[in-house]
């Protein structure tokens, strides 16, 4: 335990630099890092690991974008391999499954489909909400859960939300879903932030001090993205020769964040401008699905990039409440996975405030 911070000995690939000329580098973190604000995590993954007959079947981790799911997930299955008990893990995405299914049916595969999936002692399933309308799949889903459940082999899934609010799955996926444990992942807390930038940090070769990354840790909310799009920016505008990040480094990078830090008006204008719209519309009752969506991103990229309140973005775009906007910005998380359209807008508009 660091600072309060436990680390759980799962590895996984989840980070990924999210600008630069090293864009495609990862950044493995050796442990999965729980503040106080995710508590349950580590009895579910002790439990998970250690118990021969599960305690918590399904265990569905849900969260929005960049908050660890596939971090959980697939360390999860990593380290079940590692300890070579109980036999085999089957790890899948949702996407992939759906498309197995659909190629089954085609090649009258069924049988052999289903005699694979039955055979996992660990079955690992990501991104649920994406098998939204996609009936067979989720008809063979819930046999594969039924077979699995009924044989007390352990279920993991995870899903951008709870399975009550998952749109396009059936009752039957969501009831069976909701019969274990539902695990929210909440974003890291301040605490929790410090230690995961010194992470980071150390993979980069950068020494942040300790009293460095609580002031970082304190001005930059979010998830780990947006932590790793702090440090990228602070080790490019900040960066000494002895490569050492100290309280004076971070402060001059957080002066010149604060100085380039747009008004709400400015990322709403510019977010009308892509999508050929007025201002006004932004602000408007409208819900035209073009208005729907601009507005969306913009909401998006003013809780990206400025340090407003829900509430303050939500009144600026035509007095709209607390919710509405968090519902606007999981709604953009997942479209960012989903929609290339919503991906290329959100990088263009991006280049505007990164800081230099």
């Amino acid at each position: 335990m660091v600072e309060g911070v436990v680390n759980i000995p799962l590895s996984g690939y989840s980070l990924v630099r999210p600008s630069g000329p090293n864009a495609a580098r990862r950044h493995a973190l050796q442990h999965f890092l729980v503040g106080p604000e995710n508590c349950l995590v580590e009895p579910a993954v002790r439990s998970v690991l250690d118990n021969a007959q599960p305690d918590y079947n399904p265990l569905l981790i849900h969260g929005p974008n960049g908050s660890g799911k596939s971090h959980l997930a697939r360390g999860l299955a990593a380290r079940w391999e590692t300890l070579r008990r109980r036999g085999r893990v089957i790890y899948t995405s949702a996407k992939g499954f759906a498309g197995e299914v659909a190629d089954a049916i085609e090649t009258q595969g069924s049988d052999e489909l289903r005699d694979y999936y039955r055979q996992a002692a660990l079955f690992v399933i990501e991104d649920i909400e994406r098998l939204a309308g996609k009936g067979a799949a989720q008809e063979e889903l819930i046999h594969t859960f039924d077979f699995l459940l009924t044989h007390g082999r352990q279920i993991v899934a995870t899903a951008s939300t709870a399975p009550a609010q998952l749109k396009g799955i059936r009752p039957a996926l969501q009831s069976r879903l909701s019969t274990g444990l539902t695990l929210p992942l909440a974003p890291p807390g301040r605490r929790t932030r410090a230690v995961i930038l010194r992470r980071l940090a150390r993979l980069r070769k950068l020494d942040l001090g300790e009293a460095a990354a609580r002031l970082l840790a304190e001005t930059v909310s979010g998830n780990v993205p947006d932590l790793l799009l702090a440090l990228d920016q602070l080790e490019q505008c900040g960066r000494v020769d002895d490569r050492s990040i100290g309280l004076d480094a971070v402060r001059a990078y957080l002066s010149r964040r604060k100085a380039s830090q747009p008004a709400l008006r400015e990322i709403a204008a510019a977010a009308a401008r892509f999508f050929s719209l007025k201002l006004s519309d932004l602000r408007s009752p409208s819900r035209r699905r073009p208005v729907l969506t601009a507005r969306g991103v913009a909401m998006y990229l003013a809780r990206r990039w400025t340090d407003n309140s829900l509430d303050e973005i939500g009144n600026y775009f035509g007095g709209r409440d607390h919710t509405t906007v968090m519902h606007s910005c999981r709604k953009m998380e997942s479209l960012l996975k989903t929609d290339p359209a919503i991906r290329e807008a959100v990088k263009q508009l991006d280049k505007k405030w990164e800081v230099k």
